[in-house]
């Protein structure tokens, strides 16, 4: 009796060790509304409204790049130099998108074929689990950039005419940053990647626990079913 009720105990944790570790499960949205619907309520957005002048342009070298409600917007040349622009669009007729002020960054690398591709790093505060973005690119419109989360990299297409492609997703675990670039840009076709209204916040599922917590939670009740049963009446646990 004793062996067979260290068996099961033993079983358990056994089955615990063994179990498949729990992975980041990132849901991805082309449309605003949906990507609204499964986010909680009182999330922000930056806009970069007053971050450049009227009918100019202001550039963020430093390593924080742009910081805007405590998320950072880093912007890394070839060569790994920091720096990144808000602009007002409609100061120039190929990134005006109608919507005022935006981020720019030059996509396209130096002209070595060895040089790494420029690209946008976004740094987010703590415990944000959905996030969207507007995108486009100009002077090569319709570029797809690529984005990487969470060691998952996806690509994002947009379409030219200075028209915003949305592009969201919404995460089960936090996200720390986001990486942006442009694979289809060269040296000689000086495209620029544009990006505004940044909105981040939480997940309507961000609350729920892990599946991970729920299989702590089961075994620990198939353990007190499994005790109960052992300890009869006249039997103490130290004689099982």
């Amino acid at each position: 009796m004793k062996l067979k009720f260290r068996f099961s105990i033993l079983s358990i944790f056994v089955g615990l060790a063994l179990a498949p570790a729990y992975s980041t499960t990132i849901t991805t949205y082309s449309n605003q509304a949906t990507w609204e619907a499964a986010t909680s309520a009182g999330y922000q957005t930056v806009t970069f409204t007053g971050l450049a002048p009227a009918g100019g342009d202001t550039s963020y070298n430093t390593p924080s790049g742009v910081t805007a409600s405590g998320v950072e917007f880093i912007g890394y040349s070839s060569a790994g130099v920091s720096g990144i622009e808000v602009v007002d669009t409609s100061s120039v007729s190929w990134y005006n998108d109608g919507t005022g002020d935006a981020l720019v960054e030059s996509a396209s690398p130096e002209p070595s074929s060895s040089s790494p591709l420029p690209y946008i790093n976004i740094v987010l505060p703590a415990n944000v689990t959905a996030l969207s973005l507007d995108l486009w690119t100009a002077s090569s419109p319709g570029m797809t950039y690529s984005i990487t989360v969470a060691g998952n990299t996806y690509t994002v297409p947009t379409v030219g005419g200075n028209t915003e492609t949305f592009w969201g997703i919404t995460s089960d675990t936090p996200i720390t940053s986001i990486q942006l670039d442009v694979p289809g840009a060269t040296a000689s076709s000086g495209t620029e990647a544009l990006l505004d209204n940044f909105s981040f916040g939480a997940d309507d599922m961000s609350a729920a626990p892990e599946a991970g917590t729920y299989l702590l939670i089961g075994s620990g009740l198939i353990g007190l079913v499994i005790l109960r049963k052992r300890l009869k009446p006249g039997k103490t646990a130290a004689e099982l």
